[in-house]
């Protein structure tokens, strides 16, 4: 394959054969950790791709307020006083919140940079943009395919290596590459819901399967209640509920956590309904 090939050829060839229906945005963070509770983002990178094959991108450094650590910045190469001078994300939430409104998403390994993004629009009391989006994740359809890095992945399906890995916006290419070339091999669902599935099983209620709908009803999928329902765990030791709001888990499953501490539980989800 063409390594040479312009990142906006690559998403109009993704969007021709998906026949996206909204905007399609390949997404990639890099951050000070791998904690949501205690590190923050860095460096936000999207390419945007619409149904009428319009493509953007925008990559944009913010200032953590905190001390770069130097294993971080051997890893991505951004320095303290490479962002110095830039933006809080607590300024650039808003704008950031709705010029991704309304998108499903591509993402290499992406739980991880939804969460951070989730976790910093949670400390900016700015809404997610992450709800009832579809989100594509290359890192598992390879799973699905074979059952490893980004930069592997690139090779592989796309067969040229990145230069410059774990750059924001090197990443946002290199995962349009790999993701490419995944639908190159005919053996993957051509419909952006049918490749969301793939990447989140459609009985998982939040982005990380801690919380499912089986049977019914809504259930944990970890810890010592793993497999009860919210109402018998809400009724026998609602205790637990607030030990999880306290953890480090994940905003949406806080969020459901929170809402069945007061009685209120998931639905079941459309796709599950309709079945």
């Amino acid at each position: 394959m063409n390594a040479t090939v312009s990142l906006k050829t690559i998403l109009q060839e993704i969007a021709e054969t998906l026949k996206i229906t909204r905007p399609l945005t390949v997404l990639d963070v890099e951050t000070t950790g791998l904690s949501f509770k205690t590190d923050r983002i860095i460096q936000v990178s999207f390419s945007t791709v619409t149904p009428s094959k319009e493509v953007s991108t925008r990559t944009r450094l913010i200032n953590p307020e905190m001390p770069i650590p130097e294993a971080a910045t051997a890893i991505h190469g951004i320095t303290d006083a490479d962002v110095a001078d830039e933006p809080t994300f607590q300024h650039i939430a808003k704008s950031l919140a709705e010029s991704l409104h309304g998108h499903d998403f591509i993402g290499y390994n992406f739980r991880f940079d939804q969460g951070m993004l989730n976790a910093e629009f949670e400390r900016a009391k700015i809404p997610s943009p992450f709800v009832d989006t579809a989100v594509i994740d290359p890192f598992r359809l390879w799973q699905h395919l074979e059952t490893r890095t980004l930069s592997d992945a690139v090779e592989h399906f796309y067969g040229a290596k990145p230069k410059n890995a774990h750059r924001a916006d090197v990443d946002v290419d290199s995962t349009a590459r790999a993701f490419v070339g995944q639908l190159r091999t005919n053996k993957l669902p051509l419909s952006v819901q049918d490749l969301h599935h793939i990447t989140q099983p459609r009985d998982w209620l939040d982005p990380d399967g801690k919380i499912i709908w089986r049977d019914g009803a809504a259930r944990l999928n970890f810890g010592q209640y793993r497999g009860q329902t919210l109402q018998e765990v809400q009724k026998k030791d609602k205790g637990y509920f607030n030990f999880i709001i306290k953890k480090d888990f994940p905003a949406k499953v806080k969020v459901i956590i929170a809402e069945a501490a007061e009685g209120v539980y998931p639905k079941a989800p459309s796709h599950l309904d309709n079945d």
